[in-house]
C-alpha cells in the first residue's frame, strides 16, 4: 500500500532535484520500517521509471549532455556491479549509516553552491583531462552507492557535474536524470539474477515514480536554480538526521 504514494512523491522530488528518486524512496521506506536490504533493490527498479519520465522533453530542450553521460556511465556501471556484490555483505546498520553520510555531504555541497551563487561554466577548462578523470572517479563511487543503497547515485552526480565538470545546474539535473537510469538498470539486472527484488513493492514504486517524474519535468524546465539548491540541500540534511536518529 505504501509503494505508490511513496513512489509518486519520490518521482516528483527526484526529477526536480536530479536525485533519481532513490534518495527519497529509500530513506522514507526505511523510516517507515522497511529494511534497507529490501528497500534498496526495489528502489532501483523504480528509479528506471523516474529516469524515463519526462526525459524526452528535457532532451528536446538540449539540457542533456549525451556524450558526457555515456563516458561517465562506464564508471557508474562498474560501480553498480560492485555495489550489488557488497550489498549482501554489509549489515543493515552500516547501510543506513552510509545512506545518511551520503545525504549529509550532498547537503553541504548544495548549500555551498547556493551560497556562492552558482558555478559558471568556463569553456575549454571544465572538460580538461583532470576534471574528467575526477568526474569518472566520483561516478564510480556513485555507482557503488547506487546499487548498495538504492539511491540512483544522483546525490553525488549532480554536485559532481556542477562543481567538477562545470555544468549549469539545470543541465546537470537533466544529465543526471539520464545517468541514474542507466546505473540503476545495471543494479536491477544484478539483483534480479540473485533473486533479491521484492516485486510487489518495486512495481508499486515504479507506477508512482513515473507519474511523479513526468509532472515534475514541466516545473524543472522553468524553475529557479537557487531555489532548487535550497530545496535539495534542506531535504538531504533533514533526512540524514532522521536516519541517524532512528534506532
Amino acid at each position: 500500500m505504501l509503494g505508490f504514494p511513496v513512489g509518486l512523491v519520490a518521482g516528483f522530488m527526484g526529477t526536480l532535484l536530479g536525485i533519481g528518486g532513490g534518495a527519497v524512496m529509500v530513506p522514507v521506506l526505511v523510516l517507515l520500517g522497511v529494511p534497507v536490504t529490501v528497500a534498496a533493490p526495489a528502489s532501483l527498479v523504480a528509479i528506471l521509471g523516474t529516469s524515463a519520465g519526462g526525459l524526452r522533453r528535457l532532451a528536446r530542450r538540449g539540457l542533456v549532455e549525451w556524450r558526457l553521460a555515456v563516458f561517465l556511465e562506464t564508471a557508474s556501471g562498474l560501480g553498480a556491479a560492485l555495489g550489488v556484490y557488497l550489498h549482501g555483505l554489509l549489515p543493515e546498520l552500516w547501510l543506513r549509516a552510509l545512506l545518511a553520510l551520503a545525504l549529509f555531504f550532498s547537503a553541504l555541497g548544495m548549500f555551498l553552491e547556493s551560497k556562492l551563487g552558482g558555478v559558471k561554466p568556463r569553456p575549454g577548462r571544465e572538460r580538461s583531462l583532470a576534471r574528467l578523470a575526477a568526474a569518472w572517479l566520483v561516478s564510480l563511487l556513485a555507482g557503488i552507492l547506487s546499487a548498495l543503497l538504492g539511491i540512483g547515485g544522483g546525490i553525488l552526480k549532480v554536485p559532481m557535474l556542477v562543481f567538477v565538470v562545470g555544468l549549469p545546474l539545470r543541465s546537470a539535473l537533466a544529465t543526471s536524470k539520464l545517468m541514474v537510469g542507466v546505473t540503476a538498470s545495471v543494479g536491477v539486472v544484478g539483483y534480479t539474477l540473485e533473486n533479491r527484488i521484492y516485486w510487489p513493492l518495486a512495481l508499486a514504486l515504479v507506477a508512482g515514480t513515473y507519474l511523479g517524474a513526468t509532472a515534475a519535468t514541466r516545473i524543472l524546465i522553468s524553475a529557479r536554480e537557487h531555489l532548487l539548491r535550497l530545496i535539495a540541500g534542506t531535504y538531504y540534511m533533514v533526512t540524514a538526521v532522521l536516519l541517524l536518529a532512528r534506532r
